[in-house]
């Protein structure tokens, strides 16, 4: 009963069911924009958003602050015409298994650096500046990582489709024989669950403690006593913890009773899944940008006893990105039910 009942409610958006079919085209029109931005910057057009062009790079955490126009240009246009060739043949199977591989790891490659490589810790700040409706520091450079982070998105899931699709799996779900066990993902789902719930708190309390004027791990009075700035941005991590605790609630699954005319209707998995998953990346991301220089800092000295709150508790990040992510897979393990693409359960 409970099987037919997703069912139905998935039968609304019947054309996402041919996504792994049409994913590579979405990938391969990205890509031609991606290349023709690189060619428009190595012949001398303006706007390119690496080193020089890039002030603030170096503060947060760009790997590319150095980046001349030419190299990066070049290699944008390189990878960008590349990438239509190779999205465009994974639309389709191949018996070759070295252009299944080759195809494959430059998909999972192009994920990687989209994802992780050219973002940086900028992403995690407008977003959270975007709810305090602060949006000066929203810029082309912004704008351009977030269409990277689209491209990583696009790259991803044609990697995965062509994967599945190349094992003689169902394109949709990933199944080729029966599903993972559900009992074994509500066992190491919680273990990530509470394990992102309490790296999710380090900075929540560093910022709510400045919101009331306590100077914890730091002696830097201007910062002290924001209540509304520093009070959103750490109940922005205590909210996240818990929302966390979604995943392995049933609160989690069942609209409650606050929701009115919606409580006690299942809650669709993508309502789940598609946020904490942008919610991991993000954090995981700047994490991946931030420890590195948190790290230095402490070992050169600029991080002491007197100035830790500043910094240190941005270290949790890395580890609540990536257990997040964790977690959220084990979720949609737990809760997918047959698929009406290939029915396997």
């Amino acid at each position: 009963m409970e099987s037919k009942m997703v069912i139905r409610q998935s039968i609304g958006f019947p054309r996402l069911v041919k996504w792994p079919r049409r994913v590579g085209y979405a990938a391969a029109l990205w890509s031609l924009i991606f290349g023709a931005l690189g060619l428009y910057w190595v012949l001398g057009g303006d706007g390119f958003p690496f080193g020089e062009n890039d002030p603030r790079g170096q503060m947060m955490g760009s790997y590319l602050a150095n980046l001349s126009v030419h190299v990066g240009g070049t290699m944008i246009a390189l990878t960008g015409f590349l990438g239509i060739f190779a999205a465009l043949a994974m639309v389709r199977k191949w018996n070759q298994k070295r252009l299944y591989f080759l195809l494959l790891f430059y998909a999972w490659v192009m994920c990687a650096i989209l994802l992780f490589i050219i973002p940086d810790s900028r992403i995690l700040q407008n977003v959270a500046y975007l709810f305090m409706f602060y949006f000066d520091l929203i810029d082309w450079i912004v704008i351009h990582q977030v269409f990277c982070m689209i491209g990583g998105v696009l790259w991803g899931t044609t990697a995965l489709a062509y994967y599945r699709i190349s094992r003689d799996a169902c394109g949709n779900c990933g199944r080729a024989g029966e599903g993972a066990s559900i009992i074994s993902a509500s066992k190491w789902g919680k273990v990530f669950t509470y394990c992102a719930v309490l790296t999710a708190l380090p900075y929540g309390i560093v910022r709510f403690a400045w919101a009331i004027g306590i100077p914890l791990g730091t002696e830097n009075i201007a910062i002290i006593g924001d209540f509304s700035g520093e009070a959103i941005l750490g109940g922005l991590c205590f909210g996240g913890a818990i929302l966390t605790l979604a995943l392995i609630q049933k609160w989690g699954e069942v609209f409650p009773r606050w929701c009115l005319f919606i409580a006690g209707k299942r809650i669709p998995i993508w309502l789940v899944v598609i946020p904490a998953t942008s919610v991991s990346v993000i954090i995981f991301l700047t994490g991946l940008k931030v420890s590195p220089q948190v790290v230095m800092m402490i070992i050169n000295g600029e991080i002491t006893m007197k100035n830790w709150g500043e910094m240190v508790p941005t270290l949790s990040w890395l580890p609540w990105g990536l257990s997040l992510g964790i977690a959220t897979i084990a979720y949609y393990l737990r809760r997918r039910s047959r698929c009406k693409h290939c029915g396997k359960f």
